[in-house]
C-alpha cells in the first residue's frame, strides 16, 4: 500500500510538473514573442521615420546645391574680369536670381568689401560691409579665402533685415604680368531661409517633428537652428546634410512621439492568451481528468481488494485470471498465484454465463455454484458484466456472494415451515369438521349468538386451513415432491369452470367477471388441477383488489404456438418500488399490520412454480391508479 502511495505521488509530480513546464514554456513564449512584437514595431516606425528622413536630406542637399551651383558661373566670369562693373554684375545677376527663387541676392566683395550687389533695392544697407570687420561673418570668410572652396554659412540675421544663408565662394584672378593669381575677393550668395526650407519639403512634413543642428569641424554637434533642441534627446533618426564647407545634422521623431506599444498591442496579447489557452487549457484538462481517473482507479481498486464479495478479471476467450481478490482466494481456499495459474471453469461449473450473452453486457445475479481446491463446493450469487478493451480485447468482471449462509437459513425456515403445517393439519381438521358439524344443527340447535360465532370460527379455520395447504403446496414445489398430470386440455370448459368457482366470491365484493375467448377451441398442456389454482389465485386476486362495482376482464388468446391469458382488474395497480418482488414467497405490497387487504403472500409465488413446471411463464404490467394485468403463457397441445 506504501509503495503504490509512492508511486502516485510520483505520478502526480510528473503530471503536474509536466504540465507547469508546459505552462511556463508558453508562457516565456509568449513574452518573447510579445517582446519581438514590439521590438519589430519599433524598428518599422523607426524604418518608416528614416525613409522619409532619407527623402528630405536628399530634397535638402539638392536644394542649396542646386542654388549654390548657378553662383560658380558669376565666379568664372569674375575671375575673367576683376574690373567688372556694377551693371555687368547686376544683368549676370539678374539672369540667375531670375532662375532660383530660393536665392535672395548675390554680392561680390572685392579684397572683402561688398561693392556690388543684386538687387540693389532692398539690398543697400549691405554694400560697404567689411568682412574684416565683422566678428560674426569673419571667420566663415576666412576659411572660405583660406581653403578655396565654397563654404556655406548661417543662418544669419543679414545687415540689410531677415534670415538667410550666405554661400561665399572665394575669386581668385590672374595678374596681368602673368605672374601667378590673386584673391580678388569673394562672390556671396543669400538664401533666404523660409524659401530653402518650403522648397525642401521641411514645412510640408505634418507626422515628424524635425530638427536641424551644425556639426563643428571637430564632429561635435553644435548650435541647433530648426526645431527644438530637446528633439536630441528623444532618441530621434538622424542623418547627415553635406553643404558646403561643412555639415548639418538633420533629425526626427514622430510627430506623436515614440509609443512604447504599439496601436494594436490589445489585440495580439489578444490572439498570444488565446492561443496559450488552446495550448494550456486542454493540458490542464488532460491533467484534471488523468487525475480523477487515477483517483477513480484508486477507489475501485480498495473496493476491490476490500470487498467482501470474491471478485475476479477474467480474460473472457481465454479464462484466465487477471486479477482476483483476497474474498475469491479465501472462498476457493487458493492464493493468488494458484488462480492465476487455473482457468475460470476450475472455479465455475459449466455452462458459463457470459457465453451466451448476445448483445447484453450484464448478467446475473444467478444461482451457481464455487468449487474450492479441496473439492468442497459452496452456493454462490454469481454476476458479472463484459467490457470491452483496446484491440477488441474482451474481458469479464465477476462477482460471487457466498450464500451458503442463506440457504441453511432457508433450509432451516423450510423444513419448520412444512414440520408446523403438517402438525396443524391433523387438529385444524378435526376443528374445522365440529365447527361445520355445530353450524349445521348437528349437536343441536344454537342460540343466535351462539351460531353467529361458530360461523365467525368455521370462516377464519378455513382460512387458516387454505393457509396451510399454500403452505404445503410451497414446500412440495421447493422440494420437488409436487406431483403433475401434463396432458391436453381443452381450454374453454378449463376457463369456465375456474370463472364458475369464484362468481360468489365476485358476487360478494361486488365485482363483475368477464370472459373474453378469442383462442377458439384450442387445448393447452397442462395439469388440469394446477391449472385451476393458478386461475384460482390470480382471479381471486383481481376481485379482492378490484374496487367495488369494479369489472375484472380475463381474456384468452393465440399467441407464437402458445396460448396467454390475461386476469386486468381496476384497482389502484402495483407501487414500482414492489415490482422487483412481486414473485417472492410471502410478499406482500402493503406489508404492515395494518392491512386492509388480507393473504399469506404465497399465492403468487405458488403460480409462478406452478407454472414454470408446466413450460409455462407469468409476467404483468401495472401503472397506478390504473390497474393490473397479469398474463399466464402456456404451450399449446395442438
Amino acid at each position: 500500500m506504501l509503495r503504490n502511495l509512492n508511486r502516485e505521488s510520483w505520478v502526480r509530480v510528473l503530471l503536474w510538473g509536466g504540465w507547469v513546464c508546459v505552462a511556463l514554456v508558453t508562457t516565456l513564449g509568449g513574452y518573447t514573442l510579445d517582446q519581438q512584437y514590439r521590438e519589430r514595431y519599433h524598428q518599422e516606425r523607426r524604418a518608416d521615420v528614416t525613409q522619409q528622413l532619407a527623402i528630405l536630406r536628399a530634397q535638402l542637399e539638392g536644394t542649396v546645391g542646386k542654388n549654390l551651383q548657378v553662383v560658380q558661373g558669376l565666379v568664372a566670369v569674375v575671375s575673367a574680369d576683376p574690373s567688372i562693373t556694377q551693371q555687368r554684375f547686376g544683368a549676370i545677376a539678374s539672369e540667375i536670381l531670375a532662375q532660383k527663387q530660393q536665392l535672395r541676392n548675390i554680392g561680390a566683395a572685392p579684397d572683402m568689401v561688398i561693392r556690388m550687389i543684386y538687387p540693389l533695392t532692398g539690398n543697400e544697407a549691405a554694400l560697404g560691409l567689411d568682412y574684416r570687420a565683422n566678428a560674426h561673418q569673419w571667420p566663415k570668410v576666412r576659411q572660405a579665402a583660406e581653403s578655396g572652396e565654397l563654404v556655406l554659412d548661417g543662418p544669419l540675421t543679414l545687415v540689410q533685415g531677415g534670415r538667410g544663408f550666405i554661400g561665399r565662394v572665394p575669386v581668385f584672378s590672374h595678374r596681368l604680368n602673368g605672374d601667378g593669381r590673386y584673391l580678388w575677393g569673394l562672390v556671396s550668395a543669400v538664401i533666404d531661409v523660409d524659401a530653402l526650407y518650403q522648397e525642401a519639403g521641411i514645412y510640408d512634413v505634418s507626422d515628424l517633428l524635425i530638427a536641424l543642428r551644425k556639426v563643428e569641424s571637430d564632429g561635435q554637434p553644435g548650435a541647433v537652428f530648426y526645431g527644438s533642441d530637446e528633439l536630441f534627446g528623444q532618441a530621434p533618426v538622424t542623418m547627415p546634410v553635406a553643404v558646403g564647407g561643412g555639415s548639418w545634422q538633420l533629425a526626427a521623431v514622430p510627430a506623436d512621439g515614440w509609443r512604447p506599444l504599439p496601436p494594436d498591442v490589445v489585440s495580439f496579447r489578444g490572439l498570444l492568451f488565446a492561443a496559450a489557452a488552446l495550448i494550456l487549457l486542454p493540458g490542464l484538462g488532460m491533467a484534471l481528468s488523468i487525475q480523477r481517473e487515477r483517483k477513480s482507479q484508486r477507489r475501485l481498486q480498495s473496493l476491490f481488494e476490500l470487498s467482501p464479495l470474491g471478485m475476479a478479471l477474467v480474460d473472457a476467450q481465454s479464462g484466465r485470471f487477471l486479477s482476483v481478490n483476497a474474498s475469491l482466494c479465501a472462498m476457493t481456499a487458493m492464493d493468488v498465484g494458484q488462480l492465476h495459474a487455473v482457468t475460470v471453469s476450475r472455479i465455475l461449473p459449466p455452462p458459463l454465463p457470459w457465453a451466451d450473452l448476445g448483445g447484453e453486457p450484464r448478467f446475473g445475479p444467478l444461482e451457481s455454484l464455487c468449487l474450492s481446491a479441496d473439492g468442497h463446493s459452496m452456493p454462490i450469487l454469481l454476476a458479472g458484466a463484459r467490457v470491452q478493451e483496446a484491440r477488441n480485447r474482451e474481458l469479464v468482471w465477476l462477482a460471487l456472494q457466498d450464500i451458503s449462509e442463506q440457504k441453511r437459513v432457508e433450509q432451516m425456515k423450510n423444513e419448520f415451515i412444512s414440520t408446523v403445517s403438517h402438525e396443524l393439519r391433523t387438529p385444524l381438521t378435526s376443528i374445522s369438521g365440529a365447527l361445520k358439524l355445530t353450524s349445521e344443527g348437528m349437536v343441536g340447535e344454537l342460540p343466535d349468538k351462539a351460531r353467529e360465532m361458530v360461523g365467525i370460527a368455521l370462516k377464519n379455520s378455513e382460512r387458516l386451513a387454505q393457509l396451510i395447504n399454500d403452505l404445503l403446496d410451497m414446500d412440495k414445489l421447493v422440494s420437488g415432491k409436487l406431483g403433475f398430470n401434463i396432458r391436453p386440455l381443452a381450454l374453454a370448459p378449463m376457463m369456465k369452470t375456474s370463472l364458475e368457482n369464484l362468481e360468489v366470491y365476485a358476487h360478494n365484493h361486488d365485482v363483475v367477471l368477464e370472459y373474453s375467448n378469442q383462442s377458439s377451441r384450442c387445448s393447452v398442456l397442462a395439469d388440469d388441477l394446477r391449472f385451476l389454482q393458478v386461475m384460482d389465485n390470480l382471479v381471486s386476486n383481481a376481485i379482492k383488489f378490484s374496487p367495488a362495482g369494479g369489472t375484472v376482464r380475463v381474456s384468452s388468446e393465440l399467441l407464437d404456438g402458445q396460448v396467454q391469458i390475461s386476469v386486468c382488474d381496476q384497482g389502484d395497480g402495483i407501487p414500482e418500488s414492489f415490482h422487483s418482488r412481486v414473485f417472492e414467497k410471502f410478499a406482500q405490497a402493503d406489508g404492515s399490520d395494518r392491512r386492509v387487504k388480507g393473504g399469506t403472500g404465497l399465492g403468487l409465488a405458488i403460480s409462478r412454480g406452478l407454472l414454470l413446471h408446466m413450460n409455462g411463464s407469468i409476467r404483468f404490467d401495472s401503472e397506478p391508479g390504473k390497474g393490473t394485468c397479469f398474463y399466464v403463457t402456456l404451450p399449446r397441445a395442438d
